[in-house]
Protein backbone atom coordinates (compact mmCIF):
# COMPACT_ATOMS: atom_id res chain seq x y z
CA UNK A 1 0.00 0.00 0.00
CA UNK A 2 1.11 3.18 -1.08
CA UNK A 3 -0.06 6.77 0.10
CA UNK A 4 1.28 9.83 -0.97
CA UNK A 5 2.13 12.55 1.21
CA UNK A 6 4.32 15.02 -0.71
CA UNK A 7 8.28 15.32 -0.22
CA UNK A 8 8.21 19.09 0.23
CA UNK A 9 5.76 20.51 3.37
CA UNK A 10 5.08 23.40 4.75
CA UNK A 11 3.91 24.24 8.38
CA UNK A 12 1.33 26.66 9.06
CA UNK A 13 2.09 28.30 12.81
CA UNK A 14 -0.56 27.10 13.79
CA UNK A 15 0.40 23.78 12.91
CA UNK A 16 3.88 24.24 14.59
CA UNK A 17 3.69 22.56 17.44
CA UNK A 18 1.35 19.77 16.65
CA UNK A 19 3.66 18.58 14.08
CA UNK A 20 6.63 19.03 16.02
CA UNK A 21 4.63 16.14 18.98
CA UNK A 22 3.49 14.37 16.03
CA UNK A 23 7.36 14.12 14.70
CA UNK A 24 8.91 13.76 17.87
CA UNK A 25 6.19 10.36 18.35
CA UNK A 26 6.00 9.30 15.08
CA UNK A 27 2.48 7.54 15.72
CA UNK A 28 1.67 5.25 12.36
CA UNK A 29 -1.60 6.40 12.69
CA UNK A 30 -3.99 9.39 14.54
CA UNK A 31 -7.52 8.86 15.43
CA UNK A 32 -10.03 11.70 16.39
CA UNK A 33 -9.82 11.57 19.34
CA UNK A 34 -5.70 11.50 19.43
CA UNK A 35 -5.95 14.57 17.58
CA UNK A 36 -8.57 16.54 19.55
CA UNK A 37 -6.60 15.54 22.77
CA UNK A 38 -3.14 16.65 21.05
CA UNK A 39 -5.34 19.81 20.15
CA UNK A 40 -6.63 20.78 23.45
CA UNK A 41 -3.05 20.00 25.05
CA UNK A 42 -1.20 22.45 22.92
CA UNK A 43 -4.16 24.80 23.33
CA UNK A 44 -4.99 24.62 19.63
CA UNK A 45 -8.27 26.72 19.31
CA UNK A 46 -9.34 24.88 15.88
CA UNK A 47 -11.88 22.96 15.01
CA UNK A 48 -10.92 19.52 14.15
CA UNK A 49 -12.24 18.09 11.03
CA UNK A 50 -11.12 21.82 9.36
CA UNK A 51 -7.73 20.49 11.19
CA UNK A 52 -7.56 17.18 10.22
CA UNK A 53 -8.44 17.89 6.67
CA UNK A 54 -5.63 21.12 6.17
CA UNK A 55 -3.14 18.38 7.34
CA UNK A 56 -4.12 15.76 4.60
CA UNK A 57 -4.20 18.97 2.23
CA UNK A 58 -0.78 19.65 3.59
CA UNK A 59 0.67 16.16 3.14
CA UNK A 60 1.22 16.02 6.86
CA UNK A 61 -1.73 13.02 7.31
CA UNK A 62 -2.95 10.45 4.51
CA UNK A 63 -6.72 9.21 3.86
CA UNK A 64 -7.21 5.65 5.31
CA UNK A 65 -9.59 3.21 4.22
CA UNK A 66 -11.56 3.76 7.93
CA UNK A 67 -13.02 6.96 8.83
CA UNK A 68 -11.50 9.12 11.58
CA UNK A 69 -8.02 7.89 11.22
CA UNK A 70 -5.31 8.90 9.42
CA UNK A 71 -1.60 7.97 8.81
CA UNK A 72 0.68 10.55 10.14
CA UNK A 73 3.40 10.75 7.16
CA UNK A 74 6.47 12.21 9.00
CA UNK A 75 9.15 14.60 7.59
CA UNK A 76 11.38 13.02 4.90
CA UNK A 77 8.61 10.33 4.10
CA UNK A 78 7.13 10.59 1.10
CA UNK A 79 4.25 7.77 0.92
CA UNK A 80 3.07 5.55 3.80
CA UNK A 81 4.18 2.09 2.55
CA UNK A 82 3.06 -0.41 5.61
CA UNK A 83 0.91 -2.75 4.09
CA UNK A 84 -0.85 -2.85 7.66
CA UNK A 85 -1.90 0.59 8.09
CA UNK A 86 -5.46 0.24 7.83
CA UNK A 87 -5.37 -2.28 10.38
CA UNK A 88 -3.34 -0.33 12.83
CA UNK A 89 -5.70 2.28 11.96
CA UNK A 90 -8.52 -0.36 12.80
CA UNK A 91 -7.01 -1.23 16.48
CA UNK A 92 -6.42 2.28 17.16
CA UNK A 93 -9.88 3.13 16.61
CA UNK A 94 -11.27 0.05 18.31
CA UNK A 95 -8.70 -1.25 21.13
CA UNK A 96 -11.09 -4.28 22.12
CA UNK A 97 -10.84 -5.31 18.13
CA UNK A 98 -9.55 -8.68 18.18
CA UNK A 99 -8.06 -9.76 15.15
CA UNK A 100 -4.73 -12.03 13.89
CA UNK A 101 -3.12 -11.94 10.93
CA UNK A 102 -3.60 -15.75 9.44
CA UNK A 103 -2.69 -17.76 6.33
CA UNK A 104 -0.25 -16.02 3.77
CA UNK A 105 0.60 -12.89 6.05
CA UNK A 106 1.45 -15.20 8.44
CA UNK A 107 3.54 -17.89 6.42
CA UNK A 108 5.71 -15.04 5.46
CA UNK A 109 5.89 -13.78 8.92
CA UNK A 110 7.16 -17.52 10.02
CA UNK A 111 9.37 -17.90 6.91
CA UNK A 112 7.50 -20.17 4.93
CA UNK A 113 6.65 -18.62 2.07
CA UNK A 114 9.95 -17.65 -0.14
CA UNK A 115 7.99 -13.50 -1.23
CA UNK A 116 5.42 -12.09 0.19
CA UNK A 117 1.93 -12.47 -0.95
CA UNK A 118 0.37 -9.40 -2.99
CA UNK A 119 -3.06 -10.14 -2.47
CA UNK A 120 -5.93 -8.94 0.40
CA UNK A 121 -4.52 -9.67 3.83
CA UNK A 122 -5.58 -12.67 5.50
CA UNK A 123 -7.51 -11.94 8.53
CA UNK A 124 -8.89 -14.24 11.40
CA UNK A 125 -11.66 -12.69 13.57
CA UNK A 126 -13.44 -14.40 16.37
CA UNK A 127 -17.16 -15.77 15.22
CA UNK A 128 -20.05 -12.71 15.45
CA UNK A 129 -17.45 -10.47 14.39
CA UNK A 130 -17.18 -8.31 11.74
CA UNK A 131 -14.58 -5.92 9.76
CA UNK A 132 -15.22 -2.38 9.55
CA UNK A 133 -16.97 -1.47 6.65
CA UNK A 134 -13.89 0.59 4.87
CA UNK A 135 -11.69 -2.63 4.83
CA UNK A 136 -13.90 -5.54 4.02
CA UNK A 137 -12.78 -4.78 0.52
CA UNK A 138 -9.30 -5.10 1.78
CA UNK A 139 -9.00 -8.30 3.68
CA UNK A 140 -9.49 -11.68 3.26
CA UNK A 141 -11.81 -13.39 6.19
CA UNK A 142 -10.38 -16.20 7.83
CA UNK A 143 -13.17 -17.81 9.68
CA UNK A 144 -12.53 -20.44 12.48
CA UNK A 145 -14.36 -20.89 15.71
CA UNK A 146 -12.02 -19.84 18.26
CA UNK A 147 -13.05 -16.83 20.61
CA UNK A 148 -10.77 -13.95 21.05
CA UNK A 149 -10.27 -14.69 24.29
CA UNK A 150 -8.00 -17.60 23.04
CA UNK A 151 -5.29 -15.64 20.92
CA UNK A 152 -2.31 -16.30 23.57
CA UNK A 153 -3.20 -20.30 22.40
CA UNK A 154 -2.76 -19.77 18.22
CA UNK A 155 0.17 -17.10 18.30
CA UNK A 156 3.61 -18.65 18.16
CA UNK A 157 5.29 -19.14 21.30
CA UNK A 158 8.46 -16.94 22.26
CA UNK A 159 10.64 -19.90 22.59
CA UNK A 160 9.86 -20.30 18.41
CA UNK A 161 10.60 -17.03 17.82
CA UNK A 162 13.48 -16.59 19.41
CA UNK A 163 14.50 -20.20 17.38
CA UNK A 164 13.85 -18.72 14.41
CA UNK A 165 15.91 -15.36 15.27
CA UNK A 166 12.28 -13.10 15.23
CA UNK A 167 11.90 -10.16 16.74
CA UNK A 168 9.76 -11.32 20.25
CA UNK A 169 7.59 -8.06 20.16
CA UNK A 170 7.73 -6.95 16.80
CA UNK A 171 7.85 -9.99 14.68
CA UNK A 172 5.02 -9.44 12.75
CA UNK A 173 4.87 -6.03 11.98
CA UNK A 174 3.78 -6.03 15.98
CA UNK A 175 0.44 -7.09 14.98
CA UNK A 176 -1.02 -10.64 16.51
CA UNK A 177 -0.47 -13.59 13.86
CA UNK A 178 -0.81 -17.21 13.77
CA UNK A 179 1.53 -19.34 15.13
CA UNK A 180 2.74 -22.41 12.93
CA UNK A 181 -0.29 -24.53 15.06
CA UNK A 182 -3.28 -22.25 13.77
CA UNK A 183 -1.93 -21.92 10.31
CA UNK A 184 -1.86 -26.15 10.45
CA UNK A 185 -5.34 -25.92 11.60
CA UNK A 186 -6.32 -22.97 9.29
CA UNK A 187 -4.73 -24.97 6.26
CA UNK A 188 -6.62 -28.64 7.59
CA UNK A 189 -9.99 -26.70 8.21
CA UNK A 190 -10.18 -24.17 5.33
CA UNK A 191 -7.78 -25.37 2.78
CA UNK A 192 -9.36 -23.04 0.11
CA UNK A 193 -8.69 -19.80 2.30
CA UNK A 194 -4.90 -20.49 1.77
CA UNK A 195 -3.65 -19.29 -1.95
CA UNK A 196 0.00 -20.08 -2.12
CA UNK A 197 0.50 -23.10 -1.69
CA UNK A 198 2.88 -24.33 -4.55
CA UNK A 199 5.06 -21.74 -2.37
CA UNK A 200 4.23 -23.36 1.02
CA UNK A 201 4.62 -27.00 -0.02
CA UNK A 202 8.49 -26.59 -0.27
CA UNK A 203 8.78 -25.36 3.03
CA UNK A 204 5.97 -27.79 4.45
CA UNK A 205 8.79 -29.98 6.46
CA UNK A 206 9.66 -27.04 8.56
CA UNK A 207 6.15 -26.14 9.13
CA UNK A 208 5.93 -29.42 10.40
CA UNK A 209 9.03 -29.52 12.44
CA UNK A 210 8.10 -26.14 14.11
CA UNK A 211 4.67 -27.58 15.22
CA UNK A 212 3.51 -28.73 18.82
CA UNK A 213 0.87 -31.56 18.23
CA UNK A 214 -0.85 -30.86 21.81
CA UNK A 215 -0.99 -27.37 20.69
CA UNK A 216 -2.72 -28.70 17.25
CA UNK A 217 -5.12 -30.66 19.00
CA UNK A 218 -6.40 -28.08 21.55
CA UNK A 219 -6.86 -25.89 18.39
CA UNK A 220 -8.78 -28.40 16.82
CA UNK A 221 -11.24 -28.77 19.34
CA UNK A 222 -14.74 -28.16 17.84
CA UNK A 223 -13.19 -28.65 14.30
CA UNK A 224 -14.93 -31.10 11.44
CA UNK A 225 -13.69 -34.73 11.54
CA UNK A 226 -12.20 -33.80 7.81
CA UNK A 227 -10.25 -30.70 9.42
CA UNK A 228 -8.36 -33.20 12.00
CA UNK A 229 -7.57 -35.73 8.88
CA UNK A 230 -6.73 -32.87 6.72
CA UNK A 231 -4.32 -31.58 9.65
CA UNK A 232 -2.90 -34.59 10.62
CA UNK A 233 -2.19 -35.48 6.62
CA UNK A 234 0.06 -32.35 6.20
CA UNK A 235 1.97 -32.96 9.38
CA UNK A 236 2.50 -36.39 7.66
CA UNK A 237 3.47 -34.85 4.04
CA UNK A 238 5.58 -32.74 6.21
CA UNK A 239 7.48 -35.63 7.58
CA UNK A 240 6.44 -36.31 11.05
CA UNK A 241 4.02 -39.45 9.89
CA UNK A 242 3.91 -40.83 13.69
CA UNK A 243 3.09 -37.50 14.94
CA UNK A 244 0.49 -37.41 12.51
CA UNK A 245 -1.09 -40.75 13.34
CA UNK A 246 -0.91 -40.29 17.09
CA UNK A 247 -2.47 -36.65 16.10
CA UNK A 248 -6.06 -38.45 13.87
CA UNK A 249 -6.22 -41.12 16.68
CA UNK A 250 -6.94 -38.42 19.58
CA UNK A 251 -9.65 -36.86 17.52
CA UNK A 252 -13.36 -36.95 19.28
CA UNK A 253 -15.25 -38.45 16.41
CA UNK A 254 -14.19 -41.73 15.00
CA UNK A 255 -15.95 -41.21 11.99
CA UNK A 256 -13.74 -41.02 8.79
CA UNK A 257 -15.36 -38.87 5.43
CA UNK A 258 -13.46 -38.60 2.64
CA UNK A 259 -11.55 -35.29 2.77
CA UNK A 260 -10.18 -33.46 -0.05
CA UNK A 261 -7.14 -31.24 -0.62
CA UNK A 262 -7.47 -29.19 -4.02
CA UNK A 263 -9.40 -30.06 -7.11
CA UNK A 264 -6.77 -30.99 -9.51
CA UNK A 265 -6.49 -33.64 -12.17
CA UNK A 266 -4.25 -35.64 -10.18
CA UNK A 267 -4.99 -37.29 -7.01
CA UNK A 268 -3.27 -39.32 -4.36
CA UNK A 269 -5.29 -41.30 -1.97
CA UNK A 270 -4.31 -41.54 1.81
CA UNK A 271 -6.14 -44.81 3.11
CA UNK A 272 -4.33 -44.25 6.56
CA UNK A 273 -6.31 -40.51 6.58
CA UNK A 274 -8.62 -40.96 4.46
CA UNK A 275 -7.50 -38.14 2.24
CA UNK A 276 -7.93 -37.43 -1.71
CA UNK A 277 -5.34 -35.30 -2.23
CA UNK A 278 -5.12 -33.35 -5.58
CA UNK A 279 -2.69 -30.41 -4.15
CA UNK A 280 -0.44 -31.21 -1.98
CA UNK A 281 1.48 -34.83 -3.10
CA UNK A 282 1.50 -33.85 -6.55
CA UNK A 283 3.27 -30.89 -6.22
CA UNK A 284 5.97 -32.76 -3.96
CA UNK A 285 6.14 -34.86 -6.84
CA UNK A 286 6.33 -32.17 -9.33
CA UNK A 287 9.41 -30.70 -7.04
CA UNK A 288 10.96 -34.20 -6.67
CA UNK A 289 10.74 -34.24 -10.45
CA UNK A 290 11.90 -30.71 -10.78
Amino acid sequence: MSRTGGASRSIPGWAADLIAVLSRDRPAVVTRQDLAGRLEELGVGRDLERTARDLQQLGWFASLHLKGVWAFVPAGEANVTDPYIDLRAWKAREPDAAFALAGEAAAWHLGYLPRNFGGTIAVWLPPNERVPHGLRSYVSLVRLSWAGEQTSEFVPNSRLLRRKGLDLTNWAAGLPAFGPEALVVQLGARPASFRVWADLVPQLDVLASDCDTDKIERLLGGQSASAWQRAAYLLHRGGRSDDAVDLLDRRPSRSMPVASFGDGATAAWSSRFSVNDHLIAPLQDQLGKA
